[in-house]
């Protein structure tokens, strides 16, 4: 049984009026809260953008600039504080101070799915948006997703590319997906998250409807989700980066990506099996105990697809020098050297017999 979506609760506002803690309102207090807040009830925003966070200091401050920069106005951000211990929390609460479409909910540090799921129970918007404290949506993110929505009321839920940058902001390369429903129909079925978590944009009825994400998934909890949701819906992706997606040491796409990809080949089969399709082998995992080589390799990696030359080969000179006793660094070295046009082909082989 899926994990259900927490049920949303009254809440008590501190003195800071955009910082929420839970907890109940009686008496009182609790008509003084709803005669202050009825107002903005009525008027509720067409986007909740749900932005958690733990111990994310380092970015934060440029991910939630680059939310309210955006071109489309309506909107609430919401930033679920996991337990932080760092400076998180008095970065998110001001920016609360200074403009109200911020809303900061703190909770005891209970992970990732958890942490979304009370978004998803707060939000007050038709739609709901991802967002993650190390990247940066460009300006027109939401104003285009939100129209692609409103135009496709089949679709429950919209992705889009995204451009991958190191920790410093700088280019690694443009990471594409497919399109369509029946193209990322087919990408789930082979263990693969065809749409990028932190640019989706999903009908929050909808998200409810499935139960949210289930914690048993983690850390490939998005590739569950978008099983489910495909269920209900279509699933579609805008064929334009509108985000840049950092990659660093501390992602968990980085440290995590060996549980990441076993989480996802178990979900993937659990899938295929229920279609009357056989179960995939899985490949192994090409990875190394070093942290800063696994960052240069995966940066490397997706530089080599994309075909930013340069960078992957500068990203895979990096991964041998931080762990030269290990081979896929030099594999990667290798592999840049192969013609694209032939990589490409050695790719999807690869996917197809896996």
């Amino acid at each position: 049984m899926k994990s259900p979506v927490p049920k949303a609760t009254s809440s008590t506002l501190c003195k800071n009026r955009g910082t929420i803690v839970a907890g109940p309102r009686r008496g009182p207090a609790a008509a003084r809260h709803h005669s202050g807040v009825g107002v903005r009830i009525l008027q509720a925003p067409r986007v909740s953008v749900l932005l958690p966070v733990w111990n994310g200091e380092a970015f934060l401050e440029q991910a939630m600039e680059s939310i309210l920069r955006q071109t489309l106005s309506s909107f609430e951000l919401i930033v679920i504080d996991d337990g932080s211990t760092d400076r998180t929390a008095a970065i998110a609460e001001e920016f609360a101070s200074r403009d109200t479409r911020v809303r900061v909910l703190r909770r005891l540090h209970e992970g990732f799915s958890g942490t979304l799921n009370a978004g998803i129970a707060a939000a007050r918007g038709e739609y709901v948006a991802r967002m993650d404290a190390d990247d940066i949506s460009l300006p027109e993110r939401l104003q285009k997703q939100v129209a692609y929505l409103d135009a496709h009321p089949e679709c429950v839920a919209i992705g889009a590319w995204i451009e991958v940058v190191n920790e410093t902001g700088r280019h690694v390369g443009l990471k594409t997906f497919v399109t369509t429903h029946d193209e990322i129909s087919a990408v789930l079925l082979r263990g693969v998250s065809p749409m990028a978590h932190p640019t989706v944009v999903a009908r929050r009825d909808a998200l409810r409807a499935v139960g949210g994400y289930d914690a048993r998934c983690y850390p490939s909890e998005d590739l569950d989700l978008w099983f489910r949701l495909g269920e209900s819906g279509e699933l579609a992706n805008l064929g334009e980066a509108l985000l840049k997606h950092r990659r660093h040491k501390a992602a968990i796409g980085v440290r995590e990506r060996e549980k990441m990809k076993a989480m996802a080949l178990a979900i993937c089969n659990d899938a295929r099996t229920k279609h009357g399709l056989r179960p995939r082998r899985g490949t192994p995992i090409l990875a190394g105990t070093d942290a800063d080589a696994q960052y240069h390799f995966e940066c490397a990696r997706t530089a080599l697809i994309a075909g930013s030359h340069l960078t992957a080969v500068r990203h895979a000179a990096a991964t041998i020098a931080a762990e030269p006793n290990r081979l896929y660094g030099y594999a990667t070295l290798f592999a840049c050297a192969v013609p694209r046009p032939l990589l490409r082909f050695l790719f999807e082989l690869r996917a197809r017999f896996r």
